[in-house]
């Protein structure tokens, strides 16, 4: 979930519904082999047929609907170097060119969070 959510950020979760989630808001859902954490970007049907499209946002494509019965939360606070902050419902300029350049160029995936492992890491032991 670059650039919102960054390896090694924890989340905390609340219980949540289709009903009470909103576009932009970030769900956790677990698909068949992992918990997933992705942004709201479509909501459809009624009440009890309502339904939720989530993409990545790093991501080109969004993932399929997702049923009532498959979220399992909505993401609350994100906890990055001890600071808890709340997810915005939307990136910033900067951060959609950097989710722009991660979903054309795997090897600028890779290299940023590298690098952002390796400040991490020389923040601990300092």
């Amino acid at each position: 979930m670059l650039p919102a959510i960054w390896p090694g950020d924890a989340l905390v979760v609340e219980p949540a519904t289709c009903s009470n989630v909103a576009l932009g808001d970030i769900v956790l859902f677990s698909n068949a082999y992992r918990f997933v954490a992705h942004r709201v970007v479509e909501k459809s049907g009624a009440l009890e047929k309502e339904q939720v499209r989530t993409r990545g946002d790093a991501m080109s494509t969004a993932d399929a609907p997702i049923s009532p019965g498959e979220i399992l939360g909505k993401v609350s606070f994100i906890v990055r170097n001890g600071k808890c902050f709340e997810p915005k419902k939307d990136l910033r300029r900067s951060e959609r060119a950097l989710a722009a350049l991660l979903r054309h160029s795997e090897t600028a995936a890779r290299v940023i969070v590298g690098v952002h492992g390796l400040s991490r890491a020389s923040t601990k032991t300092a």
